[in-house]
Formats: C-alpha cells, structure tokens, sequence
C-alpha cells in the first residue's frame, strides 16, 4: 500500500528553482529517506510534504495523503519533528507532553494515557518531571519525537533528526525509530544530507539534487553500484 505519491513537486521560490519534477512513492511502512545536499532544497521539500509549503499542482490522486482539498485529514495523519525545537525549556518533559496534547484535543483519559505511553515507548519516563533544560540533545530528541507520536500519526515526518547529536545519540536515535517502525508500523520520512544515517535505516533512499530526483532506490543497490563504479556518493560543504 502506498502511503502517499508524490508527482511534479515545482516550487519555485527567490532561491530555489526547480529544474523539474521529483516524483517518488512511498509505501506504507516504510522507512524513507530524502539525501538532499543543498539546505535550501532540504528546506523547501520538507516543508511542502509537511503541508506548510503548497506545492504546484500538488499530491497527486488516488494518495490517502493529497494535500489540496484534504488538508485537515493529511495533517491529522501525521507527525511533525522539525530541526528546532517546539518545546519549552522552562517545562518538564510530562509538562510539555501534557501542553502539546492538550492543543491536538486529547481529553483527559486519553491524554494521560498517551503521555504514560510515549514516556516509555521512548526510554525517556525516568527523565519526565525534570525539566526539558536539563536534557542531552538526544534526550530532547527523543522527546520531539515522543510529542510528534502523541496523536498515533501514521506518517512520520523529521526534518535532519540527528543534527547535532554525537555518534551515541545518533545511533540511540537510529534504534528508536526502528523500534517505532517495526513495532507500531509507522511510515517513517526524513530528510537528511548524512549518507550515513540514510544508509543505516532506510528501506529506500531517493536522492534529490538541485530539484531533481537523480537516483531512488534501496540502500543496498547503492552500494552494490558504488562498488562497482568504485565512486561513492559524496555531499562537500551541505548547504
């Protein structure tokens, strides 16, 4: 099953022009991850999937994800975790669960429910009445994320997840969204300009340059191919 299509994604803004479409799928459950070099693109693409960025024409039908016409069902579909922050350092992880919670409507029973939930599900219930401030930079990730999953999306979407963070918190983040995906059967998209971390947890890989999609496939023809050319993929200085 498709989670969502996407065909002749043309967005073009003061810094960016797209040379042309960037058509992809992606399936239900899967992990997927968008290699993008350029920070800009990076930028534009994610917020377009996102639903903050209308693209032209749009998602394309039959998607249970097409933007245009069903705005409010795509984004109760899905979770959001940008590269910075939502969270309120002042608060405690329960507190800004509770807060976040509360703005997507989850009465009480089922709101503490949730937070108990995602509190374990994401290693971080030991943590939850300190305050946010206090946090490793994967902890803090692990409680975007955590917030992001309050509402059971089915699509996941991150914006560079491990930004920031060492190998340990990479590697921690890596093993969380696995768990996530093989456990609660979420689609998991992100984008990311770390050949790397695409490598590491991706069903598929689409890789986007300068408003194309120039390759998209498993990581592991990746690198059969890279073996063969003996000229692997390379980003100097992303943008």
């Amino acid at each position: 099953m498709t989670a969502f299509t996407v065909e002749d994604l043309i967005r073009r803004l003061d810094r960016l022009q797209a040379r042309g479409p960037i058509p992809f799928d992606v399936k239900s459950g899967e992990i997927f991850g968008i290699l993008c070099p350029c920070g800009q693109d990076r930028q534009t693409l994610i917020a377009i999937l996102m639903t903050t960025l209308f693209p032209v024409p749009g998602f394309a039908e039959p998607s249970p994800l097409a933007v245009l016409g069903n705005l409010g069902d795509v984004r109760r579909s899905m979770g959001i975790v940008l590269p910075e922050s939502v969270l309120d350092p002042a608060l405690t992880g329960r507190e800004n669960l509770d807060f976040h919670a509360r703005l997507h409507g989850l009465g009480d029973d089922l709101r503490t429910r949730r937070i108990r939930e995602v509190l374990d599900l994401f290693c971080i219930a030991g943590s939850a009445d300190a305050p946010v401030e206090t946090y490793s930079p994967a902890m803090l990730q692990h409680l975007e994320i955590a917030r992001a999953y309050l509402t059971h999306p089915s699509v996941l979407f991150l914006a560079e997840p491990t930004a920031g963070l060492d190998d340990a918190g990479r590697r921690e983040t890596w093993d969380l969204l696995r768990r996530l995906n093989r456990e609660r059967r979420v689609t998991i998209i992100f984008t990311t300009h770390d050949v790397e971390e695409a490598e590491a947890i991706c069903t598929r890989v689409a890789v986007v340059d300068r408003g194309e999609v120039v390759a998209l496939d498993t990581p592991e023809t990746f690198r059969t191919v890279m073996a063969l050319d003996d000229a692997p993929i390379e980003f100097d200085n992303p943008a």
